[in-house]
């Protein structure tokens, strides 16, 4: 936009253009001049016709109410756009709320709980509103925790401790919320939000036999590495894990086609074949075998 000449942007002026933004933030974004006029001059009245939208600090609170008793309950910062979603009108991975849509041909009423307010507060909202719902009988639609909020928002303490109160395992916080648990670590708040068992006593596991039955109860070196990382670490040291744990656990095992072809014919599909064996299914992958196994139709 042009630059004008002092004194052009008058409250009409201001009024005019402000009229051709759906958004605060677009009136900054188009003209820094005609937003700072506004604010200066406390001329809020020429937002009024706007819509609202959250932030990073910001997010509100929405219900998605069908009538065979299913819900949704959600947060977020652009309720327009997020509705939109949910309905399929906008192109997004399929949510459980369309998914329910589709499968029932009934459309949900939309509950809006909340002006965009707190995020703190919001997450914590969220959770009690999710456990009001499911109290009073109806059943989520919510296919991973409440209070999600993404790798771009600030983790507090204060946030990553109600993160890790909602799970009763150091790798459940380590998978499920990846970022909050970075955060946590470089901070050294792990070992208050999971205080330190007697089991985790240095030199407790310096004892074969108790990392034996330690190790049993996981499926790969990799979750026992996350699972109890001070057993993992003296069997590694003391040259325990090979024993523990088979020969097609070990790291290169699975860089043969002839290994991977065999396994993967034990999957109907790329995404079990994935979540079953993941190792075979990385180096199906990376070594361009898993098309040949799994022809595209």
């Amino acid at each position: 936009m042009m630059k004008k000449p002092n004194g052009y942007w008058t409250y009409e002026k201001c009024k005019e253009f402000s009229l051709t933004c759906k958004y605060r933030s677009e009136v900054e974004k188009k003209s820094k001049s005609v937003y700072k006029k506004i604010i200066e001059n406390k001329w809020f009245e020429l937002f009024d016709h706007m819509e609202r939208l959250g932030n990073k600090k910001n997010r509100l609170i929405y219900v998605y109410e069908f009538i065979d008793n299913y819900f949704y309950v959600g947060l977020t910062y652009n309720i327009k756009r997020r509705n939109n979603q949910h309905l399929g009108k906008e192109k997004y991975k399929a949510t459980s709320v369309y998914k329910h849509i589709l499968k029932t041909g009934t459309l949900p009423k939309l509950i809006i709980k909340t002006d965009y307010i707190n995020v703190n507060d919001a997450i914590l909202l969220e959770e009690k509103t999710l456990i009001e719902y499911k109290n009073n009988g109806w059943i989520a639609l919510n296919e991973v925790k409440t209070g999600g909020i993404g790798q771009n928002y600030k983790w507090t303490k204060e946030l990553c401790k109600i993160e890790a109160s909602k799970y009763n395992r150091i790798v459940d916080f380590v998978r499920k919320s990846g970022w909050a648990y970075n955060v946590s670590l470089k901070n050294n708040w792990i070992d208050e939000f999971f205080p330190i068992r007697e089991i985790s006593k240095i030199g407790y596991w310096n004892n074969k036999e108790l990392c034996k039955e330690e190790a049993k109860k996981y499926k790969t070196r990799t979750d026992f590495q996350f699972g109890m990382w001070s057993a993992y670490n003296y069997s590694y040291i003391n040259g325990w894990i090979d024993e523990f744990f088979s020969m097609t656990s070990k790291p290169g095992y699975w860089n043969n086609k002839e290994l991977c072809k065999e396994e993967a014919k034990k999957y109907e599909s790329r995404t079990k074949f994935k979540r079953k064996y993941w190792a075979a299914y990385n180096y199906s992958v990376k070594n361009n075998w898993i098309d040949e196994f799994y022809p595209k139709k």
